[in-house]
């Protein structure tokens, strides 16, 4: 890995996490940083698999990025995830946005991607996190990414969008956090039925440091 990534591996575990998912984006309201953060929380609560996300954020003049972050990370504490489990590169000096040869290799490390933006001309970043054998979630309401997630038969869920001409509002019934936790499930339960998904995840968890001293070295020394 490169020396931008190996500068996030020393303030966070990478490798530990069941759901490792990074969102790179605008820090701007339309790419809906808060929908991410509520997706991750409706896994963490339903599911109960460890969660982080890691935000690959680049600079925007719609609003202050300071308070954005603060109100981000606030939204998180509210719904049960850690301060550790929400990471913005930003805050580890890249203020003009990670670079994106090092947004690739985060890719080779997380499993889930997705995309709740209200819009996308076209969705490049969700073509890079598949390659890299992300599992995908899609906002099927922007026609960008609904055309490109049915090529490449992704799950999709319902967040507010842009069409042609018009703006979605999307309700839920009984409740948003109800939506959330159901499809929450759904995925986790996709995502271990499948096996390249699956395998990435486990060579990721038990192969790492971490991984090999628990699982091999840690049980010789106790014999």
């Amino acid at each position: 890995m490169s020396d931008d990534v190996k500068a996030i591996t020393s303030v966070t575990d990478l490798l530990s996490p069941d759901i490792l998912m990074i969102y790179p984006a605008r820090l701007t309201t339309s790419k809906k940083f808060e929908k991410v953060v509520t997706f991750a929380a409706a896994i963490k609560n339903k599911t109960e698999k460890s969660v982080k996300v890691v935000f690959c954020d680049f600079p925007s003049s719609d609003i202050n990025a300071d308070l954005y972050k603060i109100l981000i990370k606030r939204l998180g504490r509210s719904l049960n995830l850690k301060d550790g489990d929400i990471l913005f590169t930003s805050d580890l000096g890249f203020t003009n946005g990670f670079p994106r040869d090092s947004v690739i290799e985060l890719f080779t490390l997380s499993n889930l991607f997705i995309c709740p933006s209200f819009s996308e001309s076209f969705g490049l970043i969700a073509l890079e996190a598949a390659s890299r054998g992300n599992f995908l979630v899609l906002n099927e309401k922007v026609p960008a990414l609904e055309e490109l997630g049915k090529q490449l038969h992704t799950y999709f869920m319902r967040w507010d969008a842009r069409n042609f001409g018009y703006d979605t509002k999307e309700t839920y019934h009984p409740s948003e956090q109800v939506y959330l936790e159901e499809h929450a499930a759904k995925v986790v339960n996709l995502m271990k039925e499948n096996p390249v998904v699956y395998g990435k995840t486990m060579i990721r968890q038990m192969y790492s440091p971490k991984g090999v001293w628990e699982n091999q070295l840690a049980p010789i020394l106790e014999y």
